[in-house]
């Protein structure tokens, strides 16, 4: 409806326009048209491409965890974040396949919101449990099993779940406003409402990148600390070990610092362009400025489109990255060292205690240690 009043205002100016305004303008729709033509053909392929990823994803975990070969409190969490992942697949590629060229614009929009909302609290909650479950399992490792149980694990994923339900609700009156722009005066005017919703989603959009990178560099840190500790005292460097595979946990946060510094960017371009699309909207009835609408409708659509199409991929590569740093994952291997691990085995842990040449501070009695193999799981 809206791109039929459009036609029309172009029809009723052009008795104010000369011929190469006129021609300009033309050109400009139809460079419109392109985009939301390429826009409707794009955004239903990745999307499903990558919901076939996370849904292989979920099912090689589950089946991992039914066989014990994977953590299961660690797991919990990122079984959490790739139902997310499937959930916004399905959503992006619903929504992209019942548009139309009428509707491509304002779809892609909403889908953009979304994902500055829903998407980012959810995946940046995701990782932060993640590194908090990895800090507590170094500091606190005999403490691991009851501190980081299954019941508050659920009670965490349940959190980070109500908590993007929430936020993206929140955003609920700029959601209808972008859908029926008739509805800005009642429902959400961009001066005292749009405008601040979208800087607070570039706002936490940033404190959310702080807040996941440098809770990384302080692990690490704290991981390297207690890793040179236990190479001075001649102890077991377990703790560097697990260093070694946080680093490769440092993949997806790569990926998300990439993704969502390229979403703030977008975010910023796309308050800068509301503003705009405010004014001209608001005049063009007046003083037919159909060009400049059909400029910002392009800017607009344009790194929607990008942003969601960029999701998309993230998701797709998380699950490669998933597969690349967690080998028992893929249900065929089968290696020794990555057979399951029996609840009921004990491990013995013995310390060569004798006399050893070159030895620095070694303990002078033989002392045995019989600790639960799942200690070593985390």
């Amino acid at each position: 409806m809206v791109h039929i009043n459009l036609t029309r205002l172009a029809h009723d100016c052009e008795l104010h326009m000369s011929e190469q305004e006129v021609d300009k303008i033309e050109r400009r729709h139809a460079r419109l048209d392109k985009s939301t033509d390429s826009i409707l053909l794009m955004t239903p392929i990745f999307p499903i491409i990558s919901f076939v990823f996370s849904l292989t994803l979920l099912a090689a975990i589950l089946y991992a965890l039914l066989g014990r070969k994977i953590p299961s409190r660690k797991y919990s969490i990122i079984v959490s974040r790739t139902v997310a992942d499937i959930f916004s697949s399905v959503l992006i590629a619903a929504a992209s396949l019942f548009a139309n060229s009428y509707s491509a614009s304002y779809m892609v929009l909403a889908l953009f919101l979304y994902i500055c909302t829903f998407g980012v609290i959810q995946l940046t909650s995701s990782h932060i449990a993640v590194i908090i479950l990895r800090h507590i399992s170094v500091t606190r490792p005999y403490g691991f099993q009851s501190i980081c149980s299954i019941r508050r694990l659920s009670l965490v994923v349940g959190f980070t779940w109500c908590l993007s339900i929430m936020y993206a609700a929140s955003y609920a009156p700029m959601t209808t406003v972008i859908v029926d722009a008739s509805k800005e005066d009642r429902v959400c005017p961009f001066h005292s409402c749009q405008r601040p919703l979208i800087i607070t989603a570039i706002a936490i959009i940033v404190v959310s990148m702080f807040t996941v990178i440098c809770s990384y560099g302080i692990v690490v840190a704290k991981m390297a600390q207690i890793a040179h500790s236990e190479k001075m005292h001649n102890e077991p460097e377990m703790t560097r070990k697990r260093m070694h595979k946080f680093f490769k946990f440092g993949g997806h946060l790569a990926l998300y610092t990439l993704i969502v510094s390229l979403i703030f960017v977008g975010s910023l371009f796309i308050l800068h362009n509301a503003e705009d699309y405010h004014q001209v909207n608001r005049m063009i009835a007046i003083n037919c400025d159909v060009y400049d609408y059909l400029n910002i409708k392009l800017r607009l659509e344009t790194i929607a489109g990008g942003a969601v199409l960029l999701w998309c991929v993230r998701i797709i590569f998380d699950v490669v990255i998933s597969f690349l740093s967690e080998i028992r994952l893929l249900p065929w291997i089968r290696l020794d060292n990555l057979q399951a691990l029996d609840s009921n085995r004990i491990v013995s842990v013995r310390h060569g205690l004798g006399w050893q040449k070159g030895c620095v501070n070694c303990p002078v009695f033989n002392i045995e240690n019989r600790l639960h193999a799942l200690d070593f799981k985390n």
